[in-house]
């Protein structure tokens, strides 16, 4: 189980990153449940952590506009698991979406230091 929490009505949540000859980075992500991806992370915050590039894909926004967005691999540690998923390179702010929360049960106390987890499970 992983464990984060509500600050100002945001479920946060902690993402381990792996990368070779490095030590573990922890970044909190803000739980985004109107995101389909995985995760997001400013450019400048990719740069700094040397990602590496994978393509570019089209992204349709809120106000009907498309732009193109740079998709980076990450190395994380989910639940225990070490997985590669894709990252994309946008905003100010690091979001994690549903596709990382697929088959997992995420539980959040809306309130001031409420309790935020993600419990992956086979029975999911």
């Amino acid at each position: 189980m992983m464990t984060g929490q509500v600050v100002d009505l945001h479920a946060w949540l902690p993402v381990i990153f792996r990368s070779t000859n490095q030590p573990d980075l922890a970044i909190n992500f803000v739980i985004d449940t109107g995101f389909t991806g995985f995760l997001t992370l400013p450019a400048t915050a990719v740069a700094a952590m040397s990602l590496p590039f994978l393509h570019r894909i089209p992204a349709d926004l809120a106000d009907s506009s498309t732009i193109e967005l740079d998709v980076y691999a990450a190395t994380i540690l989910w639940n225990g698991v070490e997985r590669q998923v894709p990252l994309l390179a946008i905003g100010h702010r690091p979001l994690l979406g549903t596709s990382l929360l697929a088959n997992s049960e995420l539980l959040i106390q809306f309130f001031e230091d409420g309790l935020v987890s993600v419990n992956s499970s086979p029975d999911f």
